[in-house]
């Protein structure tokens, strides 16, 4: 059971699962021009190497780890007597500026390298510490909130908080190809990402006020290891959490990886414009949400071990029909196979989330969520530096950019492949059985 302390006096109802939702929301709009618009101008417009680009993309994920002491320190320490809002509130607004300041660094440094690469790091650094120390805090709230709730809500938040956010991208998508289609210069393409950042700066204020109440100073029970070696080591001595980290490792390279190649890819090999490639997160999107809505059900029904398989399954497809449209330069193939694409990474999330959420124990919330946080991150910066490094070398052997992009998505497929095979090893028992006692003899050893 979660403990009180922790929650204070609020529980699980409608209103939390629309704040988290909107918080939500708000830190993933500002990962839209990114991952969107901005890699397609700096890669196939600017002729910026892809390597750079994907570099600068995942530079925000190799700070990931900050989220396990994060969630660590806010485990123990509350400030104001919360433990999560505050951090919610100040890593959605570091997230939010970042991004919309993300295009200003790319045209500097297209114009002047050295003082853009310099302003690059740093922008794209705030913004993803932001994302990082403002996920691993909603999502430990998430948890918490819905440790003591009836049967069923853990899976609806999730599933909720999710279709939002792939509604909103989805949106936010059309409506930045739609600005760009009517001006695409760079005043057009500030104009446009400012409205992102007040959008996305406007839903991390609402979904955060007073969604967390104080908890008594005197009733806050520490467990969780206070030393950030300790933690560590009781993260690292459950050999189900590794296994299950290792996991969503290959299962978010499989289907993430393709964040900053997408667009790229279209844009050699079809010859698709700016505003189409914008669109592409639309199409995504919508694939995404046909299975979250309907993944909800198929969770309750089959599992959500079985519906992971099958979401990894039907993405696989997804990227062998990706290469097939881009070898045959058939365009609205690629769009069918981008819809299959988010249909698979939709029912992998609901399933995976709700598994993640479950893959905790009440006393260190917050560790066992930045864990799973640093998986998320580090994955993305693997793959996003990886495929952008295959595509580009492939390019210099060949001569041929879109064989470098199929590259990249084949190794998604074997990642895939691989995950699924070791997720059959993963008990959610088993892991919380030896995450109390590892915790325990830690928590003992540190008291000697």
């Amino acid at each position: 059971m979660a403990d009180s302390s922790i929650l204070g006096p609020f529980s699980m109802n409608i209103r939390c699962v629309i704040q988290l939702s909107l918080v939500h929301v708000g830190v993933s709009l500002t990962v839209v021009p990114i991952t969107g618009t901005l890699n397609r101008i700096m890669i196939a417009d600017m002729g910026m190497p892809a390597v750079l680009v994907g570099t600068l993309v995942a530079l925000p994920y190799l700070l990931s780890p900050l989220q396990v002491f994060v969630g660590n320190w806010t485990d123990r320490h509350p400030v104001w007597g919360l433990h999560r809002s505050p951090w919610i509130l100040a890593g959605g607004l570091m997230a939010s500026f970042g991004s919309y300041m993300a295009a200003h660094a790319a045209y500097l440094l297209d114009e002047n390298f050295w003082p853009g690469l310099i302003a690059s790091t740093a922008i794209f650094t705030l913004w993803g510490v932001g994302v990082n120390v403002a996920s691993v805090s909603y999502l430990s709230l998430a948890s918490e909130l819905t440790e003591t709730a009836r049967k069923g809500w853990r899976t609806a938040t999730v599933g909720t908080m999710w279709t939002a956010m792939i509604l909103s991208t989805i949106f936010a998508s059309i409506l930045l190809s739609r600005a760009l289609a009517d001006d695409a210069s760079v005043t057009g393409l500030y104009t446009a990402l400012g409205g992102v950042w007040l959008v996305a700066t406007l839903l991390v204020l609402v979904g955060s006020a007073g969604i967390e109440v104080a908890a008594e100073p005197a009733r806050v029970v520490r467990n969780t290891a206070d030393n950030p070696v300790a933690a560590l080591r009781a993260l690292s001595g459950n050999a189900t959490a590794r296994r299950f980290f290792v996991y969503l490792l290959l299962v978010l390279i499989g289907i993430r990886a393709q964040d900053v190649l997408l667009e790229p890819f279209a844009a050699d090999a079809l010859n698709l414009s700016v505003s189409a490639t914008t669109r592409l997160e639309a199409i995504w999107g919508v694939g995404v949400f046909v299975t979250l809505v309907g993944g909800l059900g198929l969770v309750y029904r089959f599992g959500k071990r079985a519906n992971a398989n099958a979401g990894a399954g039907i993405t696989m497809l997804a990227f062998a029909a990706i290469m097939v449209a881009g070898a045959l330069h058939n365009a609205p193939f690629f769009y069918a196979a981008v819809f299959f694409l988010g249909l698979g990474s939709g029912l992998m999330t609901v399933s995976n989330l709700s598994f993640m959420l479950d893959m905790t124990i009440p006393q260190s919330v917050g560790l066992y969520m930045g864990a799973w946080g640093v998986a998320n991150f580090l994955a993305q910066s693997l793959g996003t530096i990886g495929g952008a490094l295959f595509r580009d070398l492939a390019y210099l052997l060949t001569g041929d950019a879109v064989l470098g992009y199929m590259a990249v998505f084949a190794i998604e497929i074997a990642g895939l492949g691989v995950a699924m095979l070791l997720f059959r090893t993963i008990s959610i028992e088993q892991f919380q059985r030896e995450a109390e006692v590892e915790l325990a003899d830690v928590l003992a050893l540190a008291g000697d």
